[in-house]
């Protein structure tokens, strides 16, 4: 069975925070589940990329690691818990290999609880450029046409073909660079401006928001933390998942 490709992001300062995501993501995968794991490297320093793929070499597994080029993104700019790298998920289609022709992009402030399989093999994603989760946020910087939800980019399935056929990472840059007063929610804002007709909704399941879906009654297969309050700064509903991992780190 080929392997999932899996990317994620990180710095120094989620480091420690992706490598929490990536236990409890080989701590509940199916035997039969092989993932392939890329790292789009934030500048990350030798000794947290070595205990990275210390973690990784216990599920038989070693990351490969990905490079953007930082001019792309010198005028972009993070703020609150989110840095420029954030933006940097916007080139995956062009730094993995062309014969990739989808990925699973995933968050650093995630718990995963189960396979991604099911994800993985989504029917629906070869007529549209991604599979995504609502995201009910209070206001953005981007006004959609009526009709059409808004998705969270914490966890994205990617047609990559279909991306790299349209060029849709340059549209979504040159979005950014025409509209800086728009962007609230950073990429995100920018990839629902161009995407906003051409994703799939994904159930919540797969990227369960603590923060606007505590009250909802789901078995989440995906937690993800999406607010200024993390497990490791502060309370947050389900704190308890992401420690039931951290605890595990040797960091």
């Amino acid at each position: 069975m080929k392997p999932i490709s899996i990317v994620a992001l990180s710095n120094d300062n989620y480091a420690v925070h992706l490598a929490t995501m990536l236990l409890s993501l080989f701590e509940n995968k199916l035997t039969e589940t092989n993932y392939q794991i890329y790292i789009i490297d934030g500048n990350l320093s030798i000794d947290n990329k070595s205990k990275i793929n210390s973690l990784l070499q216990n599920y038989n597994t070693s990351p490969i690691y990905l490079n953007v080029d930082p001019s792309i993104y010198k005028h972009f700019k993070g703020w609150g818990h989110v840095s420029r790298e954030a933006f940097y998920r916007i080139s995956i289609p062009d730094l993995l290999d062309k014969r990739i022709k989808k990925a699973i992009y995933l968050d650093s402030d995630l718990i995963i609880k189960g396979d991604l399989r099911e994800l993985w093999e989504n029917e629906h994603l070869e007529n549209h450029f991604l599979g995504a989760v609502e995201d009910p946020v209070d206001f953005s910087g981007i006004r959609l046409p009526n009709g059409y939800k808004y998705f969270n980019s914490g966890v994205l399935l990617m047609n990559l073909k279909k991306w790299r056929k349209y060029k849709i990472s340059n549209k979504v840059l040159n979005f950014i660079n025409k509209n800086p007063k728009k962007i609230i929610w950073w990429d995100q804002d920018a990839l629902n401006a161009i995407l906003y007709n051409k994703w799939i909704p994904l159930d919540y399941k797969w990227n369960y928001q603590v923060f606007r879906m505590g009250h909802l009654n789901i078995s989440p297969i995906i937690i993800h933390f999406n607010t200024d309050v993390k497990p490791w700064n502060g309370e947050t509903y389900l704190k308890e998942e992401y420690y039931y991992y951290r605890d595990r780190l040797d960091w």
